[in-house]
């Protein structure tokens, strides 16, 4: 399986309780048809083999700015991996092993202290 990088992001509260703020600088990654203020994506989690996840990814219609976010399947997905803030999420270009097309994937890290040093592990 081929996978690159498209972005990491440490969870804020808002991330975690209510919708999860895409990087402007990453934004141009989703594309939403011209007209249209949301578009749905699947994801393809890196760690649950053959789950998928469907986020919607919007941006406001009236500002200049579009301030975009991860919404519908997000927040199950970060109750279904116990995520809080701090943790750390990942989302990735995926070609999976005799496929022609390109998926999204995406891949949660949770953050442990033990004794006084951090420990990540991929849930």
């Amino acid at each position: 399986m081929y996978q690159r990088l498209i972005f990491k992001k440490k969870l804020s509260k808002t991330d975690v309780e209510h919708r999860m703020a895409i990087p402007m600088k990453r934004f141009g990654v989703f594309r939403i048809p011209q007209g249209k203020h949301f578009q749905n994506f699947d994801f393809l989690d890196m760690i649950s083999t053959g789950r998928s996840w469907s986020f919607r990814c919007s941006k406001r219609t009236t500002n200049s700015h579009p301030k975009p976010v991860l919404t519908s399947d997000w927040i199950k997905y970060v109750k279904k991996k116990c995520l809080k803030e701090d943790d750390e999420v990942s989302f990735f270009y995926v070609k999976k092993d005799g496929e022609e097309r390109l998926q999204f994937g995406v891949q949660a890290r949770k953050k442990s202290r033990l004794m006084g040093t951090d420990f990540w592990s991929d849930v």
